[in-house]
């Protein structure tokens, strides 16, 4: 394995203090989410949500392919989410078999919420970083 130049060291270890704090604050900022919501989310939790939101309706299959977790562990999450009041299951008229999976209202508001916090959080960690400067770190 080759050596980095210095320079290109100093660039890595200055990129991973960047990471590192952008990581530090995102965890804050999901822990003070969470502690203000009268029901426990964790971020797979919230994964779920966020992936129904996005999709607006989707099966319990598709929850289970993009977050890689059994059917059991994703039923039983669900069955929680379904607790909270913050999604809906729905037969499909057509075929009984499929249970389609929706955001409740209180769903929704969670997640915009949660992407408004987010989009808050990058706003100011780009802050100071010029234009050109943003423009590049998001090529990379």
């Amino acid at each position: 394995m080759s050596e980095y130049p210095k320079e290109i060291k100093e660039q890595l270890e200055h990129m991973d203090r960047m990471k590192d704090t952008f990581f530090r604050h995102k965890k804050k900022l999901v822990e003070e989410l969470c502690s203000k919501l009268p029901y426990n989310i964790t971020p797979t939790k919230y994964y779920m949500l966020k992936f129904i939101y996005e999709k607006e309706k989707c099966m319990v299959v598709d929850v289970s392919k993009k977050l890689e977790l059994s059917s059991g562990a994703t039923t039983i999450t669900l069955n929680q989410l379904e607790e909270y009041d913050l999604i809906e299951r729905r037969r499909d008229s057509r075929d009984r078999r499929i249970v389609w999976l929706t955001l409740s209202e209180q769903g929704n508001e969670l997640v915009r919420n949660a992407l408004k916090k987010r989009d808050e959080f990058w706003g100011k960690m780009l802050a100071v970083l010029t234009e050109d400067e943003t423009k590049e770190y998001f090529r990379i």
